[in-house]
């Protein structure tokens, strides 16, 4: 079965590889006149981690049977790692190398 929006999920890989430092470096300052939790460089950059939770491909709250990332959805199993250095990224060169991460670890799933 072909997994559903994989159109946005070759998009989603090519943002996260053209995403630049100066942009983040801009987004991580917006971030911090914010006072909503959720708001974030990432968010702001890719709507990585909207609230509420929903999938940036396809807008769902639950995981979608034909989900491209498999049965552990964005955030579990093998691509819990990459998917925890976008959340847990401090500084703007931490969320550069993470974008970069995912990236590349989102090609392996559809190779």
């Amino acid at each position: 079965m072909k997994p559903k929006n994989l159109k946005e999920f070759k998009a989603l890989i090519k943002r996260y590889e053209s995403i630049t430092l100066d942009e983040i470096k801009e987004a991580f300052e917006k971030s911090k006149l914010s006072i909503f939790l959720f708001d974030n460089a990432a968010n702001e950059l890719t709507g990585f981690g909207n609230f509420p939770n929903e999938c940036i491909l396809c807008g769902s709250v639950e995981m979608c049977e034909q989900c491209i990332y498999g049965n552990d959805g964005c955030v579990n199993g093998k691509n819990r790692k990459t998917y925890n250095k976008i959340e847990n990224a401090d500084t703007p060169l931490k969320l550069f190398s993470a974008y970069r991460a995912r990236a590349k670890h989102m090609k392996t799933l559809i190779i």
